[in-house]
């Protein structure tokens, strides 16, 4: 969405800060706004902010205003001269946040460590807004992005032919061009069972695994994609680098030791609602948790 905003998910936390670094640095990199969004429940509006347990001082006394006030200063800091605007919401915040969603160009989430009621409630946030924002969300790791990343660290993105693996393949062919970095698509099959299973159930609409036999063709239709997206987005040839790979294994362990070397790992999810969104997208949950780079989700509508 041209001349939208990255819209960063804030609420004075570890995991909070590290995704407005990120969100920050983003932004500045992409021309556009920061917007920094800090949710508090409807019925808090003269409850002392403090996040996770965390005492704010005479900030948190003051409510939320001084603390997404001041995030959004930080942010300045972090990437000088960066546009940043501060909002506070009241509402649930799965619900404000995949409300904000909806002009945004992509929204930032911090994810969280394991253990503790916070982390598990937090997380529960994390995965609703995933399957259900408007615009992509990006999962930055608990720890926050490294302050370095190698230069010939690629954009990988997971490709299986499905319709919401195209969208991140798009998004990730996007990403590359504007970073300047190599663009790293991986197909990853699996032996077995897997063939009676492809034969009988998943469409083109589904995210799936899929047969050895089908890999080369499904790796063929990426590039070619990507080639496509490229020369819409005006890019020379050759002036992304792009690479393929045929990889055996479980998608999410594949591409959960891909992203130990990434800049950014790409993945797509049909995003589907309750028990079925669980069921399709456990390895999109299981990365965002615990994947080593930042992981952006790309969803297909429907």
């Amino acid at each position: 969405m041209v001349g939208a905003p990255v819209v960063v998910g804030y609420d004075a936390s570890e995991p909070a800060r590290g995704a407005l670094v990120w969100a920050a640095r983003e932004a500045r990199m992409r021309g556009t706004t920061l917007r920094v969004v800090y949710v508090r429940d409807a019925h808090d509006l003269d409850v002392a902010a403090r996040p996770h347990g965390t005492d704010l001082g005479e900030r948190g006394d003051a409510g939320a205003w001084p603390v997404v006030e001041e995030a959004a200063a930080l942010a300045r800091d972090v990437a000088p001269g960066l546009d940043a605007e501060a909002f506070v919401e009241y509402a649930p915040p799965a619900a404000a946040l995949v409300g904000v969603s909806t002009d945004a160009r992509a929204l930032v989430l911090g994810a969280t460590r394991h253990g503790g009621l916070y982390e598990a409630m937090r997380g529960t946030v994390v995965l609703q807004v995933t399957a259900h924002a408007s615009c992509p969300v990006v999962v930055v790791p608990a720890g926050g992005p490294p302050q370095e990343v190698a230069p010939d660290a690629p954009v990988v993105v997971g490709f299986d032919g499905s319709e919401p693996a195209g969208l991140a393949l798009d998004a990730a062919a996007d990403a590359a061009w504007w970073l300047g970095r190599p663009l790293r698509i991986v197909v990853v099959w699996r032996p077995g069972v897997t063939e009676w299973v492809v034969s009988r159930g998943p469409t083109e609409h589904e995210a799936h695994d899929i047969t050895e036999a089908d890999a080369g063709p499904v790796l063929e239709r990426a590039l070619a994609r990507v080639e496509d997206r490229l020369r819409e987005l005006g890019a020379a040839d050759g002036a992304v680098e792009v690479t393929g790979a045929i990889l055996e294994g479980q998608v999410v362990r594949v591409l959960h030791r891909e992203a130990e070397t990434a800049e950014r790992l790409v993945v797509g999810t049909r995003g589907r609602g309750g028990f079925a969104s669980l069921l399709l997208g456990s390895a999109t949950h299981t990365l965002v948790r615990t994947a080593a780079c930042p992981v952006v989700v790309v969803r297909a509508s429907g």
